[in-house]
């Protein structure tokens, strides 16, 4: 399976409840050095590219984080192991 798999799927909590948009996944290394998925970023929305700027912790101009709140609103990580990647039909 490959990313651009996973990447913009629908997905669920594992209540069945839906978590949105899958946006990007992000891995960690594991004990080995290999990189591990560890965290999926879902958004409610299709609209517009994130380019990085939803991510918590970054040194942004105002306006860039202002705007970035705005549209990406609703955008969270979520736990890979909370994460139900079951095909649904809503």
């Amino acid at each position: 399976m490959l990313a651009s798999d996973l990447l913009g799927r629908t997905v669920h909590d594992r209540r069945g409840r839906p978590l949105g948009l899958v946006a990007d996944l992000l891995a960690e290394p594991d004990a080995e050095g290999r990189p591990r998925v560890v965290r999926v970023l879902v958004t409610p929305r299709r609209r517009g590219r994130l380019l990085g700027y939803e991510r918590p912790g970054l040194q942004r101009p105002w306006v860039i984080e202002k705007l970035s709140r705005l549209l990406h609103r609703g955008t969270r990580e979520v736990a890979w192991e909370d994460v139900d990647w079951s095909p649904r039909e809503d």
